[in-house]
């Protein structure tokens, strides 16, 4: 197997050699650009995404299956955070759209196309579960990893179950990621809030109605690079079985 797993630099030669091996596996790493908190970058979904699919490649690999992480989506649905600057918000029917057809082009080369999101938002979930069905039905075979199914999210833990924006599940998976781009003396000054969850439940449609001002939810200050690994390696391990479970259940 080609030891670099990106495609993104691969050049088309390297892509097709890896092709050559067997019919693998695409990853689609699938962020947004969107508001978290002073703290952390815009593009922290789309961070956080590629290396949790860097880390399900292995998990499959101790599968037996072979995958390539393909070039990330890294504009899709950020309602909740429109209104601040640096956050570029797609209609859902774009992101339905756009997702699906690269699905489609995807599936004349790879046998299964496992998006990798950890992106809450309900209408971008909406979106993507959207997105999958419809490349499915146009002849791709398509799947998502919806973490937070009764099935996942124990093994998440509390932020996460909470709805954690740039709190500390999100911030230590940063932390643990790419360090560097953690904006050290903001985290570290951040008061905790209330996650995000309980507001949309009472009708919150954005982080300002939230009580979201910063952009944040959860407690940046109790995030760490070891919670960040621990998280890694859940995420990874309930991506790589659910990728292994829809892959059997197509061959």
């Amino acid at each position: 197997m080609a030891e670099n797993v990106l495609m993104n630099e691969m050049s088309w030669t390297e892509v097709e050699d890896a092709l050559k091996e067997q019919r693998p596996i695409a990853l689609l790493p699938v962020g947004t650009t969107e508001a978290h908190g002073p703290h952390l970058p815009v593009t922290t979904d789309t961070i956080i995404a590629v290396a949790l699919a860097r880390r399900g490649v292995a998990k499959l690999q101790d599968r037996g299956l072979h995958a390539l992480i393909v070039p990330p989506v890294t504009f899709s649905v950020s309602q909740l955070g429109a209104e601040f600057p640096g956050t570029v918000s797609l209609p859902p029917e774009t992101v339905i759209a756009l997702v699906r057809d690269v699905c489609v082009a995807l599936s004349k080369s790879f046998r299964v196309i496992a998006l990798v999101n950890v992106n809450q938002e309900p209408a971008n979930l909406e979106a993507l579960k959207k997105a999958v069905e419809e490349a499915n039905k146009a002849g791709a075979s398509a799947c998502l990893t919806d973490f937070a199914k009764k099935r996942w999210v124990d093994q998440l833990g509390e932020a996460f179950g909470a709805g954690d924006h740039g709190g500390s599940f999100e911030t230590s998976l940063m932390m643990a990621a790419a360090a560097d781009q953690v904006r050290e003396k903001e985290r570290i000054s951040l008061p905790p809030m209330d996650g995000l969850a309980a507001a949309l439940k009472k009708g919150a449609t954005t982080f300002a109605e939230a009580g979201g001002e910063d952009a944040y939810f959860g407690d940046p200050t109790a995030a760490s690079a070891e919670e960040g690994e621990a998280m890694f390696e859940a995420l990874s391990g309930i991506l790589a079985l659910h990728v292994a479970e829809y892959v059997g259940s197509k061959a």
